[in-house]
């Protein structure tokens, strides 16, 4: 069983919304994505991306917007395949599930952003597909919805509660064991 690091949308609209002043938990998460990306590249550990873009040009994720950009830090290196997704799940607008199959990966660690939306959905099509995934609680991001009075810490701990109820172990970067 091979053991692969999932980085899902790690893209400039993410720091973007930070600036904005949008609310979002867990305050060091992106620093923790770092770290563990690290330990990943460090270990000779498969690492893949996953990037959402969209073909309506005033979109924040065409591929002509800054913001649909990877961050500098998620950038990948020349050994990292990169899937552009169109759909919430990395599975379902990619061929992410066969590259996985034809790498023998049969085990994730999820990282990255949202974690309510495209970190939930890929998630539960992973399991669903018989993957066997850990998502990292502090290393993935959740925003408010303040529009639905939801904060970012409740958004991020009901998603995280129900993926490790059924779907996913979930757990702390300093009980990620990369080996």
């Amino acid at each position: 069983m091979l053991k692969a690091l999932l980085i899902i949308d790690m893209q400039n609209f993410v720091v973007d919304r930070i600036e904005q002043g949008v609310q979002y938990y867990p305050e060091n998460c992106i620093e923790n994505m770092k770290r563990v990306l690290e330990q990943f590249r460090q270990a000779g550990k498969p690492v893949v991306h996953v990037r959402h873009q969209s073909v309506e040009k005033e979109s924040i994720f065409h591929e002509n917007s800054v913001l649909s950009l990877p961050l500098a830090s998620f950038e990948e290196l020349a050994d990292e395949p990169v899937f552009i997704k169109s759909t919430s799940s990395a599975f379902s607008s990619t061929e992410l599930f066969s590259y996985l199959q034809t790498a023998r990966i049969s085990e994730l660690v999820v990282i990255g952003a949202v974690a309510g939306f495209c970190v939930n959905s890929t998630v539960r099509m992973g399991a669903d597909l018989g993957l066997k995934i850990t998502v990292v609680k502090d290393a993935v991001i959740s925003f408010e919805l303040g529009q639905y009075e939801l904060g970012a810490v409740q958004i991020h701990n009901v998603t995280l509660a129900l993926l490790d109820a059924d779907f996913a172990s979930v757990i702390a970067c300093s009980q990620l064991q990369v080996s």
